[in-house]
């Protein structure tokens, strides 16, 4: 598998690649990473490339062009299609996407080659392509290509959504692969890394708006600490969000309850957990924390109220990140209240928890990899789809032009949206 990812940045997406190519190369093979921006965390870069083969658009291109690959202007550059043809025939002529920008990038690559190879997309945020109101070519043909796709090629993470995408685009994707956003489980049994009498609260996870769990938390500190008076929360991760949150904590006048902790290296995480009361958020980070104790609480994204599915053990399935009216919510301060109530119901959630984060294994999600593998995809009407490269150039930009001087943020705040219907 050729896994197509933005950057290697410190975020969710690209310590997952990392899980999943130590994965593979405990059953004995290596993927292929081919990153499309020269965005880097040399940290990660070298874990990575220690079970992966990872390559850079930026040594593809022409080196006129390599001043691009900074941002996503690099995938409209012109390329060396042979070189591109070779990765793909590597890796057994599976193409995995992680974003919308890899889609365009490998749609231009099978109209350029002209061979059969099988493409997979990655569902890693649920309005990475299910999004409204944005009217560039880029961004419309990417929507476009992406419907275009048949069910066989599509992965999704959890079941709603899946649902989601179905009402969004009117497919059926019943055919499609669900497999756990999955986290390596702790080689031996560990005893519970947290503590009922603790006072700390801990998020990690990059600051962006959709992840509202942040804000709720920190407006639901005063009542919490009449409950806990030396109660702080702990928030790991940067973003541009961070200003806002800085501001509500300034209003507040919770500087002593609120600690920015800024970015933390993903190996750090079991020792940033270590004698927490509980975890707060989203993403993988939240099953991490689960696998190792910590009582885990849903954040759900871009949610106006502080309200949460509960626990981790709560839910049924793999869903818990999007906001679904057919779950039952509870007030986050109600779910808290109840871990500091004694050390036995905390203890109860923790080994909850636990047991849950199992259905999350990364064995379970590079077993979804390696079947789709021997699927049969039929790509026809992907690939007769009509997409012109200098056009989506052009549009991408007149994007950035009104994004940088004209405060028009409808593609880059996409994510931001909710679960659109």
């Amino acid at each position: 598998m050729l896994l197509v990812a933005n950057v290697l940045e410190l975020n969710g997406g690209t310590t997952f690649i990392l899980r999943v190519a130590r994965e593979f190369k405990k059953r004995n093979r290596r993927i292929g990473v081919l990153v499309l921006m020269d965005k880097v965390n040399d940290g990660l870069q070298k874990s990575i490339a220690q079970y992966a083969d990872v390559y850079y658009l930026k040594d593809i291109v022409h080196k006129v062009y390599v001043p691009l690959m900074y941002s996503p202007l690099g995938i409209f550059a012109p390329l060396n299609f042979s070189k591109i043809l070779n990765l793909v025939n590597i890796y057994n002529g599976h193409v995995h996407v992680m974003g919308v920008f890899g889609l365009l990038f490998v749609k231009r690559c099978l109209d350029a080659l002209n061979v059969e190879f099988k493409i997979s997309f990655g569902i890693y945020h649920q309005n990475e392509v299910m999004f409204d109101g944005v009217p560039y070519y880029f961004a419309k043909n990417a929507k476009m290509l992406f419907g275009l796709l048949p069910p066989e090629s599509i992965v999704f993470f959890n079941e709603k959504n899946r649902s989601s995408y179905e009402k969004f685009f009117d497919n059926d994707y019943s055919k499609s692969t669900i497999v756990p956003i999955g986290i390596e489980m702790p080689r031996a049994e560990v005893k519970l890394l947290g503590k009922a009498d603790s006072n700390r609260l801990v998020s990690i996870g990059n600051l962006y708006a959709f992840k509202s769990y942040n804000r709720h938390i920190i407006s639901l500190l005063p009542q919490l600490s009449k409950i806990r008076p030396d109660l702080v929360y702990e928030i790991y991760g940067t973003g541009e969000y961070e200003p806002e949150l800085r501001k509500l904590v300034s209003y507040l006048k919770l500087e002593s309850a609120v600690q920015f902790k800024g970015s933390i290296a993903y190996e750090d995480i079991p020792r940033v957990l270590d004698g927490a009361l509980a975890f707060v958020g989203s993403g993988t980070a939240i099953l991490e924390a689960a696998a190792l104790g910590v009582p885990a609480i849903i954040g759900i994204e871009s949610t106006d109220q502080p309200i949460t599915y509960g626990l981790l053990s709560d839910i049924k399935g793999l869903s818990y990140n999007e906001f679904d009216t057919n779950q039952i919510t509870r007030s986050i301060k109600d779910v808290l209240i109840q871990l500091m109530l004694s050390a036995e119901s905390w203890e109860t959630a923790a080994m909850a928890c636990k047991v849950k984060s199992t259905s999350f294994s990364i064995e379970q999600t590079v077993d979804g990899f390696i079947a789709l593998e021997n699927s049969n995809m039929n790509l026809k009407l992907f690939k007769d789809q009509r997409y012109v490269n200098s056009v989506g150039l052009f549009s991408f930009l007149i994007c950035a032009i009104k994004h940088s001087f004209f405060d028009d943020k409808t593609f880059s705040t996409r994510r931001e949206q909710g679960t659109l219907k």
